[in-house]
């Protein structure tokens, strides 16, 4: 049987466009133009303390955008706060 490929003519679970989401995240999350982790929810308790630190140190505080999770995964990592437990490279179940 051969192995699935995906149209970037990869092995579905090797591309990071076309993989499923690793469990217990969504298939879209949140950036700013300023941050550096991507957050499950706008309402994110990690997401809100850094608007309001980049306010406070008087920076501009960037929208959250909503992004497909393989866009962010590669260029933001993971909010330790509502992506807790979520690694790089951690196994899918």
């Amino acid at each position: 049987m051969a192995d699935k490929r995906c149209v970037h003519e990869m092995l579905v679970e090797q591309c990071t466009e076309c993989a499923p989401p690793p469990d217990g995240l969504p298939s879209h999350v949140f950036v700013t133009a300023g941050g550096s982790v991507f957050h499950r929810t706008t309402r994110c308790a990690g997401l809100l303390d850094g608007q309001r630190q980049a306010g406070r140190q008087g920076k501009e505080i960037h929208t959250p955008e909503r992004k497909p999770l393989a866009e962010a995964r590669g260029r933001f990592g993971a909010c330790l706060i509502c992506c807790q437990g979520y690694r790089p490279g951690s196994p899918r179940r």
